[in-house]
């Protein structure tokens, strides 16, 4: 940018180049913020319904080996509940477990459960944990018959499909949760099966779209910014040259050559433009050389003007009467003599 004095006021100049490059910027910059965000909103979308795809499919299966009549009876069971899995002694709680924990080594990313309502309204008590039998992980899952008061849609899976399908995040990790009710015979829902299912997926790919973003944003951003700075080039300097040419042109040296602008091997815009700013030079030269000569000879005419003033002043003024008197008396004398 430069300061330039224009009917005697500074004003600001921004090259074509300058305007090209901060044009360029700002409509890439937006277009890339819509295609980031696009972008990033897709394959979050994707991973997450590709997760929830998942959570359905092992919810179903576990489903399918859970009897809801013997989880009910299960949960009735008179005896206090244990401190630890391993104090249980009723088979039909090993058995049950056996089955989650199956469940979760065929899917590791699931975490399976089993409840039935609590004695207390919107309350529930856990029955089978996956925990339980799958000794390959380190998690304390729920015990059996422990009771619980939950602050989420758990209780609501004792009579619906319930989803929780927006990742939150506990002491264990990223989750999203689906439960479901087990029906008896009679079709009535009596307990519900729970799945936690690890959603830390959701945050790799978004983690990995923002940086493969960025790289891939700072690598095309750096390309297409040296291709429009060459552009701009091919594109300005002829212009910057035929600004020159204009400005020789308005001090008056009409000598200008724009061959360079016309003959090209494509013709644009720039050629047609130097094409008729050459003809209009060489009409206005001619107009001024006319000019010139006619300044000349009026020039002339004027001079004889003024001469003609001036003699007739000097004739017309009374010193050049009495001159002529005197002068006219002066022959008059010598004649005489003379005779």
């Amino acid at each position: 940018m430069k300061k330039i004095k224009q009917n005697d006021k500074l004003i600001r100049f921004f090259g074509l180049r300058v305007k090209m490059l901060l044009l360029f910027t700002i409509v890439f910059s937006g277009v890339f913020a819509v295609a980031y965000y696009w972008f990033y909103q897709f394959a979050t979308e994707t991973a997450l319904r590709r997760i929830k795809e998942d959570l359905l499919d092992t919810m179903q299966a576990a489903a399918e080996g859970v009897n809801g009549t013997e989880l009910l009876a299960l949960s009735k069971t008179k005896k206090p509940r244990p401190e630890g899995y391993r104090d249980v002694t009723d088979s039909r709680y090993w058995e049950h477990v056996q089955w989650l924990a199956t469940v979760e080594k065929i899917e590791p990313r699931a975490y399976v459960y089993t409840y039935v309502k609590g004695p207390k309204p919107n309350s529930i008590v856990f029955v089978g944990s996956g925990s339980a039998a799958n000794t390959s992980r380190n998690f304390q899952g729920a015990k059996f018959l422990e009771y619980y008061e939950p602050k989420t849609q758990i209780y609501q899976g004792l009579s619906q499909l319930t989803l929780r399908d927006k990742p939150y995040q506990d002491t264990w990790g990223s989750w999203i949760t689906g439960y479901r009710p087990l029906k008896n015979e009679a079709g009535k829902a009596i307990a519900a099966i729970g799945v936690d299912f690890q959603a830390d997926y959701v945050y790799e790919v978004q983690e990995g779209v923002r940086s493969r973003i960025l790289v891939a944003f700072s690598i095309t951003y750096g390309t297409l910014f040296v291709l429009v700075l060459l552009v701009s080039e091919v594109i300005t300097k002829p212009i910057a040259n035929f600004t020159k040419a204009a400005e020789q042109i308005g001090e008056g040296n009409y000598e200008q050559d724009f061959s360079a602008f016309i003959q090209r091997r494509f013709s644009d815009e720039i050629g047609t433009l130097a094409s008729v700013f050459d003809l209009m030079v060489e009409k206005v030269s001619k107009r001024e050389e006319k000019l010139k000569e006619q300044v000349k000879v009026l020039k002339i005419e004027i001079d004889q003007v003024k001469r003609q003033k001036q003699v007739n002043d000097i004739v017309e003024s009374d010193f050049f009467q009495e001159l002529q008197v005197k002068a006219r008396e002066l022959r008059k004398r010598n004649r005489n003599k003379k005779q």
